[in-house]
């Protein structure tokens, strides 16, 4: 359980710096670091149907509303992603140290 826990922390921490960082790329103009510091945010709008007509002469993709929840749909996404990356390389680490013989 603990290693399940510090995945979650390293996963949370890691989504939200990157996506700090990536808010203030964009704020100084650099658009595509800013898309490559927060990459789950522009997947997710990237996999949005614009064929899907919502409102007169508009479409899903172009809906301000489909953008803002793609994009703080990133966190949860990223949380999840990261936080697995991080379970997966802390156990790989406690198997490799239990694996060794005590000095």
């Amino acid at each position: 359980m603990k290693v399940l826990q510090q995945a979650l922390v390293i996963g949370t921490c890691v989504t939200l710096a990157l996506f700090g960082l990536g808010y203030v790329a964009a704020g100084q103009g650099a658009e595509t670091l800013s898309y490559w510091l927060y990459w789950q945010a522009y997947v997710l709008f990237r996999l949005l149907p614009c064929s899907i007509v919502i409102a007169r002469g508009e479409f899903l993709c172009e809906s301000m509303t489909a953008a803002k929840v793609t994009f703080y749909s990133g966190i949860p996404v990223g949380i999840v992603i990261y936080s697995s990356l991080a379970y997966l390389i802390l156990r790989a680490r406690q198997r490799r140290l239990a694996a060794q013989p005590p000095a």
